[in-house]
């Protein structure tokens, strides 16, 4: 069966580069934006290897179903992603709920991520995102 490839993946393994030829080197294709709200941003580079995908701004319950669903739609451009929530200043637990689901959902790493997520996820009693979620002791 042949596999069909997004148009920025195809663009990417065409060995097509983001500004014009440099000799085949830097096959780093323009920074595509997935989603955008008043108070996020999601982004895709699509590079050899897994794809990154940056997320910026604030994820609360207002935005968190909208992130999952961007993220699900990601997949659709690389089966491997590296999610940076490096620049991602708030979170809310349905925030965290939405990455962890994310996460756990495939072949994602979620990297960078904030301090104040990191004490959330304590908090809450959270696994690390991609570690596996141990049932509650009886």
């Amino acid at each position: 069966m042949t596999q069909v490839l997004h148009p920025l993946r195809a663009h990417m393994r065409r060995g097509a580069t983001g500004h014009g030829g440099n000799g085949g080197h830097g096959d780093v294709v323009a920074e595509h934006l997935l989603h955008v709200d008043p108070l996020l941003r999601v982004t895709c580079t699509v590079r050899p290897g897994p794809s990154l995908v940056r997320v910026a701004g604030e994820i609360d319950r207002g935005n968190a179903a909208d992130l999952l669903r961007t993220l699900e739609q990601a997949r659709r451009i690389d089966d491997e992603l590296v999610v940076d929530v490096g620049e991602v200043s708030f979170t809310d637990v349905a925030g965290l709920r939405a990455l962890a689901a994310f996460a756990a959902s495939g072949r994602a790493v979620v990297r960078d991520v904030p301090h104040q997520m990191r004490r959330l996820m304590d908090l809450a009693g959270m696994p690390a995102f991609g570690e596996p979620v141990e049932p509650p002791v009886a």
